[in-house]
């Protein structure tokens, strides 16, 4: 069960509370738009260590944003969301 605890961890590090994008996807214990919120923060800590990355700045991790973008897409077209609804 995901604590109010839980959910504002999740909106620092969404990687350190669920095990995968698609996870946030497949939970009850959130509204649509909390769900939408901690997926574009994966997002964005995603693209963050994908430059990293690239930039030969190594990060705890590989960048996850294909599976991010992936739960995002499926998740606005099943709950009828707008991508840009929340930031």
């Amino acid at each position: 069960m995901l604590t109010p605890k839980d959910y504002d961890k999740a909106l620092i590090a969404p990687e350190q509370v669920f095990s995968a994008p698609m996870d946030i996807v497949m939970t009850d214990a959130l509204t649509s738009k909390q769900k939408l919120r901690l997926l574009k923060h994966w997002e964005i800590n995603a693209r963050d260590l994908q430059v990293a990355t690239e930039e030969s700045m190594n990060g705890p991790g590989r960048s996850r944003l294909s599976e991010v973008r992936k739960a995002i897409n499926v998740l606005c077209e099943q709950d009828s969301l707008d991508e840009n609804s929340v930031s």
